[in-house]
Order: C-alpha cells, then structure tokens, then sequence
C-alpha cells in the first residue's frame, strides 16, 4: 500500500471584534487520500478505473459579531430634576470580557469511483462536524434594562452521509 495523497496546513486569524486574550484562533487541517485504482493488483481489473479512499479533518471559524461588542455600550437619557436639565446614562449593552471565536471541527471520510471507463462515476462520504462556543445573543430579563448579550454559548453537531451519482448514459 502506498498513500499517495498527503495535505497539512495551519493558520492563524484574528478580529479585532473580539475580547482581549481571545482574538487569535488557529486552525489546522489534514488531508490524506490513496488512489487504490493505482495499485499494482489492480492492474487487471478493467470494470474499475477510478476508486480512491480520502480523509479529512479542519476546522473553521465565525467572528460575526458587530464591533465593540465586547466593550458594552452607554446611552444617554435627557430628564429635568426639578428646574435643572440634566442628562442620564444608562447601560444599554452589557460588555462581555470573554467573547471569543465560534469554531467548528470537521472529519470526513469519502470513497470515489468510477466504473465502466467512468460511465458511472460518483462518491460516498460520512462526516462529523462538532460547532463549539456558538456566538448567540442571550436574553436576559427585563428587570436589567438590557435585552440581551452576545455571548460563546453552545455547541451543536451535524453528521451525515452523502452519495453523489453520476452517470453518461448516452455518448455519441
């Protein structure tokens, strides 16, 4: 056996959009994939021209909050005490000192094929992907004077299974 297909790469981003100590994330992915279809015992087999497995495992990430989201927010309020004018502040934004990244972890695992000299083609895939720290405003009760905070609460998976046909019925 000879794995013939190898891809690793890390990154690094970071938002200003985000708390101190909490704007950098890194993100490694890794790739591998042998074309099975290549392999010396399977020189003989003709019904099959194209039969590879893959791997996979990355992640990605969300920032999508709006700026100064971590510094909370006052507004003012003009009111008259008694004969004097005067202006109020009140908290309309709770800040959030540890809001940081939304990041998801993916790992997939895939067969492609074609058969018939690609007449039929296609692949079949399963994956997993694990979201943590989602970014979603949490409410909060009336009585504080906020409505809401943004906050990293959360996490949610999705998995599955792909299958993608493909197929050349006529050709001419």
């Amino acid at each position: 056996m000879s794995l013939n297909m190898i891809s690793a790469t890390v990154r690094s981003d970071a938002s200003s959009r985000l708390a101190e100590g909490r704007k950098w994330h890194t993100y490694p992915a890794v790739s591998l994939g042998w074309n099975i279809h290549k392999e010396s015992f399977m020189k003989d087999v003709s019904l099959i021209n194209k039969l590879k497995i893959r791997a996979g495992y990355g992640q990605t990430s969300n920032q999508a909050v709006d700026p100064y989201k971590t510094l909370g927010k006052l507004s003012s309020r003009p009111y008259n005490f008694g004969t004097t004018y005067s202006t109020g502040y009140y908290v309309t934004e709770l800040l959030n000192t540890e809001l940081g990244w939304e990041y998801s972890e993916t790992v997939n695992v895939g067969l492609d094929f074609g058969i018939l000299k690609d007449r039929l083609s296609g692949s079949f895939e399963y994956y997993v992907t694990d979201t943590k720290d989602i970014l979603l405003n949490l409410g909060l009760p009336k009585t504080t004077g906020v409505n809401s905070y943004t906050a990293n609460i959360g996490e949610t998976q999705n998995k599955g299974f792909e299958l993608s046909l493909n197929g050349i019925i006529l050709d001419n």
